[in-house]
């Protein structure tokens, strides 16, 4: 019976052991779920709630790998007015919302009111400033510890725009504002663009407050830039840290574009139109053979970094599509005379030597044609109707088509339908067919020249590609390639149709080649083969009809003209210089070809015939 009571204590001492044991892990389990310190976890805030982690916007790179659009870490700065009124605090109250103004430049009417206001309504957290960069934070922060030191805040540098006294940590990534109790600072990021205005036609603008994107590329492939935010539910166990969510990071896109020629083309834009005091304008560089846009420059442009600065409302804030002229319809006038021609010749109406006597007019549709100078030409050839732009000439070789033929391959040529570039707001632009209701056959001799239609830029040089191009007309495309979670899809080149014949192609170019020389153009290059047509169209005023003094100036041309590497447009809109293409747009079409052939490294034509031998 002793024996038996001794087992049983044995048994009873072994059940309480483990049972103090288990009742201790538990207490631990407990006391690391409610004391555990958040601020000592990888990822901070995983007890017991949403875990949300921000995506990054994708970059938009150029075709080298030159940042265009980025990401930029600011913060909302929050100041705490709640226990600020207790005895002897107004003057503390004061003073951080006179830091706040003087740093961040604050102006907006009503928090101005609620800052300088005495005595402030009682409030917890205003939110003083929402970009502030990490340079203004870190200036605030210095102003605001100088103060509870009770040393008075150093004057601010109006001419460097930064306190000299504020050292930049090195390597800093996110600033910490968890030292002082008033004051809060939340980092998050925001778009921005390091070259500002450069390329700010084709990429766009991220809106600080909704985060969509406007305009251009950023509108266009908002879903694809944007990402996806996660989140991640973590049940109070803070081992689970390591699972917090890795963000969906939006995709890179990079640009066909080349951002040291898109500078030099945008500079000499922007120089003739100062120069020749036009309104507006555009320069388009594509590859003939691969549709690939090298340069899209268009004037004037905004600084995508102030998008909502009043400079730059007239550009953004528009009903016109006036933000990318390169894609806004318009009507080009005698540009449109090479592939008028090109139809002619391809539906063998016409050769190249075919006769025209030029009477100064001719009446289509009831409605009397004229030359650009009112005068009568007499006899002439293809070529030198192109040579010296002879609307009558043009007219007639329309009316040789007849109305079917000839909007037959102005539908061809892709008149009047989006290209498909990718940019947002391209403009269909217009172009009546012969069956269409308020159609009168006087329009099929001024469409011949390019007046009556809108046709826009990126439209032109599709068209014209086909010339270039031996017969093959080229999709344009400015997307090179999309990089996404380590894959990279780059779009293959579009061939969207052989308007004309590879034969046709290639005598027009030698007809356009023969006319430059002719007529000593100004858009010749010594040394390069050169085609191209010069634009001049009258533009139509309400109340007034088509006014001289107003006119749309362009010109096209390709070249070398036996291997076509590089098309060029050009449109200056409304010059005061000159009303005229030949002596407007056909010079920056010179000084584009001269900066290209170097940018492309392509040799005159006497070195490249030596080296192809």
């Amino acid at each position: 019976m002793t024996e038996k009571i001794t087992y049983n204590w044995r048994y009873i001492t072994i059940a309480v052991f483990f049972s103090f044991f288990a009742l201790a892990i538990m207490g631990q389990m407990v006391r690391i779920q409610l004391t555990v310190n958040t601020s000592e976890l990888p990822v901070p805030g995983l007890l017991g709630q949403w875990e949300k982690a921000a995506s990054r916007r994708g970059l938009i790179l150029d075709r080298n790998g030159h940042v265009l659009a980025g990401n930029q870490t600011v913060y909302a700065v929050d100041i705490n007015f709640e226990e600020f009124y207790q005895e002897g605090e107004i003057e503390e109250v004061k003073i951080l919302a006179e830091i706040a103004i003087e740093v961040f430049g604050i102006n907006n009417r009503h928090l101005l009111e609620f800052l300088k206001q005495e005595p402030r309504p009682l409030t917890k957290n205003i939110t003083v400033e929402r970009f502030a960069t990490q340079e203004k934070l870190l200036e605030f922060l210095f102003r605001v510890e100088n103060y509870y030191q009770n040393m008075p805040p150093e004057p601010l540098d109006e001419n460097s725009g930064e306190d000299p006294l504020i050292p930049l940590p090195e390597n800093l990534e996110v600033i910490d504002c968890n030292h002082l109790i008033r004051v809060s600072c939340t980092p998050h990021l925001i778009r921005s663009y390091p070259e500002n205005m450069l390329a700010s036609n084709i990429i766009g603008f991220v809106m600080r407050d909704t985060k969509q994107g406007q305009l251009g590329i950023e509108e266009k492939y908002d879903s694809t830039l944007f990402g996806n935010d996660r989140t991640l539910w973590a049940l109070w166990d803070p081992h689970k840290a390591d699972q917090a969510p890795d963000p969906d990071h939006g995709a890179n896109i990079i640009l066909t574009i080349d951002s040291v020629l898109q500078a030099d083309v945008e500079q000499i834009l922007d120089r003739h139109i100062k120069k020749t005091g036009a309104l507006a304008g555009s320069v388009i560089v594509m590859d003939p053979r691969t549709g690939e846009i090298l340069a899209m420059a268009s004037s004037p442009r905004a600084d995508i970094n102030k998008y909502w600065s009043d400079d730059y409302i007239n550009i953004i804030n528009n009903h016109e599509n006036v933000f990318n002229y390169a894609i806004k319809a318009y009507e080009p006038g005698s540009v449109v005379k090479v592939l008028t021609m090109a139809a002619a010749l391809d539906a063998g109406v016409v050769e190249p030597d075919t006769e025209f006597i030029d009477e100064g007019k001719i009446e289509i549709g009831g409605v009397t044609i004229r030359n650009w100078n009112k005068k009568p030409w007499g006899p002439q050839t293809m070529t030198t109707c192109l040579q010296n732009s002879l609307n009558v000439c043009l007219a007639w070789v329309a009316t040789q088509l007849e109305s079917e033929q000839f909007y037959a391959y102005f539908q061809d040529f892709g008149f009047g339908q989006l290209t498909g570039i990718e940019l947002s707001g391209e403009a269909p632009g217009l172009v009546k067919s012969h069956w269409s209701p308020d159609y009168t056959r006087s329009e099929l001799g001024t469409n011949a020249f390019g007046q009556g239609i809108e046709i826009t830029p990126i439209q032109m040089v599709k068209a014209i590609s086909a010339i270039a191009n031996q017969g093959e007309m080229i999709a344009p495309r400015i997307i090179h390639s999309i990089v996404d979670d380590g894959y990279r899809y780059t779009p293959p080149k579009t061939v969207v149709g052989h308007p004309i014949s590879a034969e046709t192609a290639d005598t027009l170019t030698d007809m356009l080649e023969e006319s430059l020389q002719n007529e000593s153009s100004l858009a010749l290059v010594p040394g390069y083969s050169l085609a191209g047509k010069t634009g001049t169209a009258e533009i139509y005023v309400p109340g007034q009809g088509y006014k001289s003094s107003a006119t749309n100036t362009s010109f096209v041309g390709w070249g070398p003209t036996d291997d076509p590497q590089f098309l060029v447009y050009v449109w200056i809109s409304k010059p005061s210089a000159s009303i005229w293409g030949s002596e407007i747009a056909a010079p920056v079409f010179k000084k584009v070809v001269e900066r290209l052939v170097i940018h492309l490294g392509i040799p005159p034509d006497a070195v490249r015939m030596t080296l192809q031998d």
